[in-house]
């Protein structure tokens, strides 16, 4: 290959080379622009998405016992909002089944109900983990007269005041334990036969 030959092909070869350069840096900021693009919108969704959506929490309490004397289950789902990292209020259902066996001169006799209310609650935290908690609950179940001998089904409310600490399992879910005391009960109508009630839950 001749001197001019020479001089051509590396000529050819600075061509390509700056061209291939030019080339990428072409590209680079338009890669820089798209990915600028790409977090803006995401900035963009996530300003644009509503806040207090991220303040409801989901959970409850279950329980329950069976014995030889009968059985008692609880069921509550519930609706935690938080309006600050210290206070938390919402809403729920209620179940409770209970059933419990008597020894009559006729024999074992069974007697059990069905008993569902809602319950509206707040809680606030005092320091960490505890916290008191208030709760308004009226329940729909069998009364029982004892004038009458009858019993008719009633709506009757309780008021629970009380507290109980936190354990957080992980950035949103926790569990508590917490003890509570119905400042409405009544012992010939109430619910309970103890205006103690002792519970357990979580949330998420």
């Amino acid at each position: 290959m001749n001197f001019k030959n020479w001089i051509l092909l590396v000529f050819f070869s600075l061509s390509i080379t700056v061209f291939a350069q030019r080339k990428l840096e072409q590209i680079d900021p338009e890669k820089k622009e798209e990915q600028q693009k790409a977090h803006q919108q995401k900035e963009t969704d996530r300003a644009s998405k509503p806040r207090w959506t991220e303040n409801f929490s989901f959970g409850g309490n279950l329980g329950g016992n069976i014995s030889n004397l009968g059985s008692f289950i609880t069921v509550q789902p519930m609706t935690f909002y938080r309006f600050t990292d210290l206070t938390l209020a919402g809403a729920g259902l209620t179940y409770y089944y209970w059933s419990r066996d008597f020894q009559t001169t006729q024999g074992k006799v069974t007697f059990s109900d069905n008993a569902y209310g809602l319950n509206l609650f707040a809680r606030q935290l005092l320091f960490e983990p505890a916290f008191v908690h208030t709760e308004f609950m009226p329940l729909n179940f069998s009364v029982y007269d004892v004038n009458t001998r009858e019993s008719r089904r009633e709506w009757v409310s309780a008021f629970y005041v009380g507290g109980g600490v936190n354990q957080a399992i992980s950035d949103r879910a926790s569990m508590y334990i917490m003890i509570l005391y119905d400042a409405m009960h009544d012992p010939n109508k109430s619910f309970r036969s103890s205006p103690l009630d002792f519970r357990t839950g979580f949330y998420f």
